[in-house]
Formats: structure tokens, sequence, C-alpha cells
């Protein structure tokens, strides 16, 4: 029952770090602005999202750990390895589309892991093909701030109710 109790202090510091960090990028963004890379280039923007995304991401692998989970925990893990190097890399560079890469394809395998995992749980399934076609529709756009939005969205969404149906007891 103390892991519990654990996981869900753990995930409601994940949630309020990252919505801080949302808050933030949403304060930086400005009309010109074609995805979310364009907006972490400013450094004040970037250093903020970096240091809240070390903290999350710390938080993350220690509720991951307490999943029991090893695929679970190192596409979690390879999602944060992604962010850090999407941080890192101006989104001019090619290297930045390696490490995007790496987030989206990260996020994918963790998902349909869970799904599989799962077994019958249309929502999860649901939202693991959306998170498909919308990974397909991002390259066929030149602003693509808005399908990206949706990207997170859905994985954090996805991220939510696994968190629900893994610790209803």
């Amino acid at each position: 029952m103390f892991v519990i109790y654990l996981q869900n202090a753990l995930f409601l510091s994940m949630i309020l770090t990252y919505m801080y960090v949302i808050y933030n990028v949403y304060n930086y963004y400005t009309i010109n602005d074609g995805s979310i890379s364009s907006i972490l280039k400013n450094k004040d923007c970037n250093q903020i999202v970096f240091t809240n995304m070390t903290i999350m991401g710390l938080i993350t692998i220690f509720y991951e750990l307490l999943r029991y989970d090893i695929f679970s925990f190192f596409s979690i893990v390879a999602i944060l390895i992604g962010i850090v190097g999407v941080l890192f890399y101006d989104h001019t560079n090619i290297i930045h589309f390696v490490y995007c890469f790496v987030v989206f394809t990260s996020i994918l395998v963790f998902m349909f892991h869970h799904c599989y995992k799962k077994g019958n749980n249309l929502l999860l399934y649901l939202s693991f093909y959306i998170q498909e076609i919308l990974c397909a529709v991002i390259f066929l756009q030149t602003n693509i701030i808005n399908c990206e939005i949706y990207l997170l969205a859905n994985f954090a969404f996805f991220y939510i109710y696994l968190h629900f149906i893994d610790n209803k007891s």
C-alpha cells in the first residue's frame, strides 16, 4: 500500500512540474514560432525548461522503478535522453532531429508495450493509434507546433490514464 501512495505522490509531482514547463513554454510563444523547438531557442525559456525537465525526469525515473517494468523503464529513459538532446541542440541542427526521432519513437514503443501488456484496453489502443497518425501527419507540415502539442497531449493522456488503471484498487 505504501508503494501506491508513493507512486501517487511522485505522479502528482510529475504533473505539477510538467504543468510549470508548459506554462513557461506558453509564455515564450510568439505567433512566428513554427515548432516547440523554435520556442526553446530562447535561452531563458530553454534554461527553465531544462531545469524543470531534469527534476521531472528524476521523479519519473523513480516512479518507473516502482512500476517494476524494465521495458517501460528503458523506454522512459530513452524519452528523457531524447528530450535532453532536443533541449541542447538548436532546431536548425540535424542532431536535433535525431533526438526528436528518439523521443517520438520511444513514446510509440512505450505506448505499444503498455497496450500489449494491458490487453484489451480500447482507450489505450485508441490513444496509441492517434499517436501513430499524428506522427505520420507531422511530416506533411511546415508549421508543426499544433501537431507537436497534440502528440504531447495525447501521450500525457495515455500516461495519466495508465497511472490510474495501474493503481486502481
